[in-house]
């Protein structure tokens, strides 16, 4: 069960408390986090056809991961329980934690209807391509900034080999200032049996260009409104490592950094609401795996904000 006091750990309570929303983030947090998932969230789990999974390696460095298959592929055989039954996609690493007792967080996104669902676990199970997590904490998050997509035909098409580079090339930074989400996982400073302290990974979106380059081992992004939970920026808080996937889902190309973060201040890039903050990102390795998402959406229109979806 959650500790009585907050579903929140050290770090995302020191950012709320120094933005003056601690009482405000507290109850908000008691009435959203859970630790099971609502009938609503299973049976959207086992519709979708791709889930993002955050996860560490075996320096403990978090990575953010992209798994597929037919809708059915995630089970939910009680409240408790998430399975996924799936291979891991080209350029993803082959030292990930995904032993019994290891943090992970799973974030689903129905790109359709704006709709997506998270769930913070520990691995309680593993029998060949099939990973069982017990969860931690369950929530839904709101449609801000996703933007609307539909699934189209992959045709033919061969993964190229997975390059890895200590830099951004040309092609990485065309897509990442072409980008309108990505997906970023960070973690707390301690993996311990605290359900608030774990792995986490959270989706940005923005408009095309929201993400800006501002050299080869460098990019930086702002921080939307959002829920004001800090997740992300509260695990930055306490530990820097990150790892960010951008996925072109038209082409297939799947770009995962591997790097550290640094909060900034009096960012303005974009033309959404700002909180006044944003995110750097250094980078330490790019991989490009082009071709390795074996489902394709084709874009459908940008959207802040759909009122008629709830989490």
């Amino acid at each position: 069960m959650f500790h009585p006091a907050s579903v929140f750990h050290e770090g995302e309570r020191s950012l709320h408390e120094k933005l003056n929303i601690k009482e405000r983030q507290h109850q908000l947090g008691l009435r959203m986090i859970r630790d099971h998932m609502p009938n609503q969230h299973r049976d959207f789990f086992s519709k979708l056809e791709s889930v993002h999974i955050g996860a560490v390696d075996a320096d403990g460095h978090p990575w953010a991961v992209m798994r597929t298959g037919a809708a059915g592929f995630m089970a939910s055989p009680d409240n408790k329980t998430l399975s996924i039954s799936s291979h891991p996609l080209p350029g993803e690493p082959d030292d990930l934690d995904f032993a019994i007792g290891a943090k992970t967080s799973v974030v689903g996104i129905e790109f359709e209807t704006q709709r997506r669902n998270r769930v913070n676990a520990t691995i309680d199970a593993v029998e060949n391509d099939k990973l069982s997590f017990r969860v931690d904490q369950s929530y839904g998050n709101c449609p801000k900034y996703i933007q609307i997509r539909h699934k189209v035909p992959a045709g033919p098409s061969v993964p190229k080999i997975p390059v890895t580079s200590i830099k951004l090339s040309t092609a990485d930074i065309d897509q990442i200032t072409q980008a309108d989400t990505l997906m970023i996982a960070s973690r707390a400073a301690e993996l311990g049996d605290d359900p608030r302290a774990g792995v986490d990974i959270n989706h940005r979106g923005g408009m095309p260009g929201f993400v800006t380059v501002l050299d080869d081992k460098t990019l930086q992004f702002p921080d939307y409104k959002g829920n004001s939970f800090y997740n992300t920026f509260g695990n930055i808080h306490t530990d820097k490592r990150v790892g960010l996937q951008f996925v072109d889902f038209e082409s297939g190309t799947m770009l995962n950094i591997k790097g550290t973060a640094e909060l900034i201040e009096d960012i303005n890039n974009g033309e959404l609401p700002l909180m006044g903050r944003g995110l750097r990102i250094t980078v330490q390795t790019a991989t490009r795996a082009e071709g390795a998402l074996p489902i394709r959406y084709k874009f459908g229109a940008f959207s802040e904000r759909n009122p008629n979806v709830t989490p």
